[in-house]
């Protein structure tokens, strides 16, 4: 079933029209679309950068682009129960090189574990929805 479900959308993705920055920035005002448009064009990656799952992530856990806030979303992930090699090696670097973060890391890690599983929803397909509507189906605080 699984499979299925992952063949589905992996056509889904793509047939889909990848949304760019430019074109987010001008969904109406509060939907997840405008301020993942807004994020990217505020993290500097572009007018033309293609948004992805990854980006929506990022957006709804921490709201910022920061090396910290980058590894802060690895441990939230985690803790939603989204496991794998890169990102345990991910958060190991990312602790390494910013120790005097790791209460933060820790924190996201336990909001992770209190949230509903994210890690595998098609962000681009609720972009047309208010962004706090979406936190809080997901219950990210």
């Amino acid at each position: 079933m699984k499979d299925r479900i992952e063949a589905v959308r992996r056509q889904f993705d793509r047939n889909a029209e990848k949304p760019t920055a430019n074109g987010l920035v001008n969904y109406p005002e509060e939907t997840l679309g405008r301020h993942l448009g807004m994020f990217l064009l505020r993290c500097n990656f572009g007018q033309n950068v293609y948004a992805t799952n990854d980006d929506a992530l990022q957006l709804l856990i921490t709201g910022s682009g920061s090396f910290a806030d980058e590894i802060a979303v690895q441990f939230y992930l985690l803790g939603n129960g989204c496991f794998g090699l890169r990102r345990l090696g991910v958060m190991a670097i990312g602790l390494a090189l910013r120790p005097n973060k790791a209460l933060y890391f820790f924190k996201k890690y336990k909001e992770g574990k209190n949230a509903l599983r994210l890690f595998d929803v098609y962000y681009l397909g609720l972009l047309h929805l208010p962004l706090q509507q979406v936190k809080d189906t997901f219950l990210i605080k």
